[in-house]
């Protein structure tokens, strides 16, 4: 039936499942049927919270439980693999969180699984979706400033929510993979081409993990165009997210971070209330995030999907977009660990 909904089974349950249940509250023609969690504890609360009838910890337990259509894949970096296998194997649609896999050989096997089973398969880059960078790439593709000749990208706080982020062995690296994947899909959409070599530099400068805590990285792209890529968590007072395009005939500046944003509260007191992702402080001068999850391109990403699955269509970002952004992040660590420029083959 093409007016059914889309059935979907969201698998993890932290901040960033958070998010995207907030779009399924509001998304016709998806329902949300099962959520998968590996403690029991939290899969059940978070049901609670986002009104899903079904909770499951273990694979086996989300399949005999209600029928689904598509997966939207919310776990951790090193769980990826696993679970777009699993679903690729059972036939069922994949939405999947950046980054794709810890490395390109990770990504390329679930670019096949998912290709081999023919399902629909999406590339959970949010940022190609959000409103004020479709207006910027809208920007740049009419030829208003010119042929691009130099993108510098920047996002930054303080680190990130859950614990399996600071170990390397399972998110994969730190700032980079984390938040500079981000920036490499954008730049890469801006221009219209993948970089050919990469020059970074990746130190952890200030907290007690094994991945590094900031990194820059610059890529060189055919015809010469430069791409800069600034990631870190050593900033303080909460988000920032700046672009920067130079062009022949003029530029394009980007910010937003917790300053820029237009409700501004001051709290002397404590406050439980959530204003904004990643903010440090709960008083003093607090700067709300209207709608993120549409701010941040969730809700476009995912009505996308979705439409995707009803029509047949093939969604704009694929996982083979995010095996590239994990062939250059492969190749900026290389960088890193030599301390020169790195190519990237094709």
């Amino acid at each position: 039936m093409p007016n059914a909904p889309v059935r979907v089974a969201m698998l993890g349950t932290g901040f960033i499942a958070e998010f995207r249940a907030q779009v399924y509250a509001r998304l016709q023609g998806a329902k949300v049927v099962s959520v998968l969690g590996r403690d029991r504890t939290k899969a059940d609360a978070f049901a609670g919270r986002a009104r899903i009838a079904h909770a499951a910890t273990s694979w086996d337990a989300l399949i005999e439980g209600p029928s689904f259509d598509a997966v939207d894949v919310c776990l951790p970096n090193n769980r990826h693999l696993e679970y777009v296998l699993l679903a690729a194997e059972a036939g069922k649609h994949v939405l999947c969180e950046k980054p794709l896999g810890l490395t390109e050989d990770e990504a390329k096997s679930m670019l096949a699984a998912v290709e081999k089973a023919g399902v629909i398969h999406a590339y959970g880059e949010n940022m190609i979706y959000a409103p004020d960078f479709r207006e910027i790439l809208d920007i740049v593709a009419q030829g208003t400033i010119g042929r691009p000749l130099w993108i510098r990208g920047r996002e930054a706080h303080f680190g990130p929510h859950s614990p399996w982020f600071w170990k390397k062995a399972e998110s994969g690296g730190g700032a980079l993979i984390d938040m500079g994947c981000h920036l490499i899909a954008v730049i890469n959409a801006l221009l219209g081409e993948t970089p050919e070599a990469v020059l970074c530099h990746a130190p952890t400068l200030y907290h007690g993990t094994d991945c590094e805590d900031v990194v820059v990285a610059l890529m060189r792209y055919p015809g010469g165009a430069l791409g800069q890529c600034e990631a870190s968590w050593i900033q303080r007072g909460g988000m920032q997210v700046t672009l920067e395009i130079s062009g022949e005939d003029g530029m394009v500046t980007y910010d937003r971070s917790g300053l820029t944003q237009p409700i501004k509260v001051f709290a002397r007191n404590q406050t439980q209330r959530y204003f904004s992702e990643k903010v440090e402080s709960d008083r003093g001068w607090l700067f709300p995030t209207v709608d993120e999850y549409w701010r941040y391109g969730y809700y476009d990403q995912i009505r996308h999907f979705v439409e995707c699955i009803q029509t047949g269509a093939t969604p704009k970002v694929t996982f083979a977009d995010g095996v590239v952004v994990n062939r250059i992040m492969d190749a900026a660590y290389a960088s890193a660990r030599t301390g020169g420029w790195q190519p990237i083959a094709a």
